[in-house]
């Protein structure tokens, strides 16, 4: 059981930095639920071994995180009394295409969100009020925001196609350092939102027989 010498500061970091942001939660049953992942998931782990160690902490940082957010967003659930899939998790596509409207405070429909396809609670997001009530909380999430982070957002979402070029001299940047900003911005904007969705980490029964991916490629979201 080399991964509880190696990964008992990790546990204890998040549980401690979960039971705080649910305060309805145990640090120490979060801690145990992130025990529970390493025995439930031996192949993923023994797999991840043979990674370089930078990206095999990578990879296991993600997966504890997300099962941190699993547990903590069950036991609330289960506590407060409300059922889980009544959760509505924003995704960048459905914040990117309210941010012009919302910059430019304009209170028309998004063109844009009647092509995403996102749903929610079973109704498309334009119809009746569904939009409106998600504007008025991305809205709400951009306001929070630092002074700094607003102005890149406004900077990138006042014009539909941006020239990252002249993006880049007006952030002191390059174009790659830009975009940069841009997400960092985004994942703070999702983060006052509530966060992302945790995604399904389920252990395989069978070895695909396909070489091991790197933790950059096997990364779905950038964490800011």
């Amino acid at each position: 059981m080399n991964y509880i010498h190696d990964y008992n500061e990790l546990v204890q970091q998040l549980s401690s930095e979960y039971s705080r942001r649910y305060a309805m939660v145990e640090r120490d049953d979060v801690a145990q639920e992130l025990w529970v992942w390493f025995v439930s998931h031996p192949r993923k782990y023994k797999e991840w071994e043979e990674l370089e160690q930078k990206d095999r902490d990578k990879l296991i940082g993600k997966s504890l995180r997300n099962a941190a957010l699993k547990f903590c967003e069950r036991e609330k659930a289960r506590k407060i009394g409300y059922d889980i899939s009544d959760l509505y998790y924003y995704d960048a596509s459905v914040v990117e295409a309210f941010l012009p409207s919302i910059i430019a405070e304009s209170y028309e429909i998004p063109t844009k969100i009647k092509d995403l396809g996102n749903s929610v609670k079973g109704t498309e997001i334009s119809d009746g009020n569904n939009w409106l009530a998600l504007r008025s909380d991305i809205a709400s999430g951009f306001y929070k925001l630092s002074e700094s982070k607003q102005n890149i957002l406004r900077l990138r979402f006042s014009v539909e196609q941006p020239d990252w070029a002249t993006l880049a001299k007006d952030m002191d940047s390059t174009p790659d350092g830009a975009r940069m900003k841009v997400q960092r911005a985004i994942n703070s904007l999702i983060k006052n939102l509530g966060g992302w969705r945790s995604f399904r980490d389920e252990e395989q029964k069978e070895s695909s027989g396909t070489a091991t991916k790197s933790a950059d490629e096997s990364e779905e979201q950038s964490i800011d």
